[in-house]
Order: structure tokens, then C-alpha cells, then sequence
């Protein structure tokens, strides 16, 4: 599937794996990333940045981020990245706003995690994983209790007030893909797009041809009626039959001698094949043996 030049889930990605190499480097340097609600004002950046900051081990980090790359890939593949990023950043600000009206300090992405785990598991409830890599479990029984254990993480390790904080953020995030749940993906609208491109294309094709038959009708009745008159094809009409043969569409299987009714007939009117009859049919009155 095509794609967009550019790709949010790989940029968090990255962003995720800097400041985990950067805390490892100088731990305290990440301080400034942290959302602490009293220092807003000075460290706005710090709406976003907390929730690269890692919060787990090695192991936990490298499982997070493959979660987060399974699970947000085919969202921002099925959505396109400006749905997706909208989507991130509710879920983001949810929490960010919940930690400044409850004054709790915030750092990691825990609550994404969970709007990413409930959102994925609502659009694709029977896909498997294998849990630890032996085990299958569909994504819906995943969600239940990862979800729980994602809640209840979040009470024991930040307490009641970072507890809401993580469950909010959480929510805004699931809440935004329930309201915008029946807007139509962005494969779906480029299917729609691409349907509708090509429908103009015909209804474009069409008229245009129309108007070209409609100016070669006359003069096609007309050198009808000369050699009809003559038994011949006049001079006159020599051109007009050259004319009407370098129109020939080879592409167009035309209808029998009979069926050929000018623009008088709705099917000739729009005709690619109009040319080529019109020119049977000045050969034909010239000569009715003659059905080419």
C-alpha cells in the first residue's frame, strides 16, 4: 500500500529510542522534558516531551516500542498520519491537562499505550499475538486485561491523583477514535477520490466525443446524400473520407451498417466509432455492395 512521505509512528519511534540512549548517558539531563504542572510557563515543551521519557528497564522499553509499532502502524496506515496525529495528541493533551488541574508531575506513555491497546483491539478484535512469543491470545482479551493491568499499574505507581491523570489520558485518546469512529479511512477516501477522478474522466471522454461527432454529422449526411444521388463518392467528399478514416478508433468494435442513426441515436451520439461508420456509409450509398 502507498504511503505518505512522511510517517508519524516511525518518528515516535525514533524520538522514543533518543531519549532512551540520552538517559542512559546523563539521566539528569531528561529533567527538563518532565511535565512538572508549576513550571509549564518556562518548560512548555514539557506538554509533550514527558511522555518520551522512559519509565522501565530495557526489556519493557524494547516490548513498548515493538507494541507501539504493531499496533499504530496499520491505525496511521488505515487513518493517513494527520488523523493519527490528531489522535496522539488528544490522548497526549488529555493527560497533560488532567496533571495540570490535579498538579501531578508526568513523565512516560503509559496511558498511550492504552488508548493505542483499546482503539486497536476495538477495530480488530480476533487479530492474535503471541504473548511472550508462545502463547496466542486474541487482541480483545488483550485489551481487557492489559487494560486493567495498565490501570491498575498506574494507581500503585503514581497514586490516586497520577492514576487519573494516566486514565484520562487514556480515555481522550479512545474517546476521539469512538467520535470519529465512522469517518471513512483514508484508504476509503482515496478509493472514493480515484472512483470519482475516473467518472469525470469518462463523463470528459464522453462529451468530448459528442461534440466531435456532432460536427462531423452534417457533412457525413451530406456526402450520404451526394453519392446516394451519384452512385459515386463526389470529389468533394474525397477529403472528408480521408478525414474520417485518420479518426478510425481501432480499439471500437462498430455496429452493423444498419444500426448506424447519426446523433439521432443516443448510442452513435457519443460514439468513438461514429467516424468510421460515417465513413461506411458514404461508401456504402456510393456503392451498397461495399461495407467498408
Amino acid at each position: 500500500m502507498r504511503r505518505e512521505h512522511w510517517h508519524l509512528t516511525e518518528g515516535l519511534i525514533f524520538v522514543h529510542f533518543a531519549v532512551f540512549l540520552l538517559s542512559y548517558g546523563n539521566r539528569a539531563s531528561l529533567q527538563s522534558l518532565i511535565l512538572v504542572p508549576s513550571q509549564v510557563a518556562a518548560q512548555p515543551w514539557s506538554l509533550l516531551t514527558y511522555q518520551f521519557i522512559p519509565r522501565s528497564g530495557m526489556f519493557w522499553f524494547f516490548i513498548s516500542m515493538i507494541v507501539l509499532w504493531i499496533m499504530a502502524k496499520p491505525l496511521e496506515e488505515s487513518w493517513g498520519s494527520l488523523r493519527f496525529l490528531v489522535f496522539w495528541l488528544v490522548s497526549t493533551f488529555g493527560a497533560a491537562a488532567a496533571a495540570l488541574l490535579l498538579g501531578v508531575p508526568m513523565a512516560g506513555d503509559m496511558f498511550f499505550n492504552g488508548s493505542l491497546l483499546f482503539t486497536f483491539a476495538t477495530l480488530f478484535p480476533n487479530m492474535e499475538f503471541l504473548l511472550f512469543f508462545i502463547l496466542p491470545v486474541k487482541v480483545k482479551w488483550l485489551a481487557i486485561v492489559g487494560g486493567a493491568l495498565l490501570v491498575a499499574s498506574s494507581f500503585s505507581s503514581y497514586g490516586m491523583a497520577g492514576g487519573l491523570v494516566h486514565l484520562v489520558g487514556m480515555s481522550a485518546g479512545y474517546l476521539f477514535f469512538l467520535a470519529t469512529r465512522r469517518m471513512p479511512s483514508r484508504r476509503k477516501l482515496t478509493f472514493e477520490l480515484k472512483k470519482r477522478r475516473a467518472v469525470a474522466a469518462v463523463q470528459a471522454e464522453v462529451a468530448s466525443a459528442e461534440e466531435g461527432n456532432r460536427q462531423l454529422e452534417p457533412r457525413v449526411r451530406a456526402a450520404v446524400a451526394r453519392s446516394a444521388e451519384a452512385g459515386a463518392v463526389a470529389p468533394e467528399d474525397e477529403a472528408l473520407l480521408v478525414e474520417l478514416d485518420g479518426l478510425r478508433d481501432p480499439s471500437v468494435t462498430v455496429c452493423a451498417p444498419s444500426e448506424f442513426g447519426y446523433m439521432d441515436d443516443q448510442v452513435c451520439r457519443s460514439c468513438a466509432g461514429f467516424a468510421e461508420c460515417g465513413a461506411r456509409a458514404i461508401r456504402m450509398a456510393a456503392d451498397p455492395q461495399v461495407e467498408g
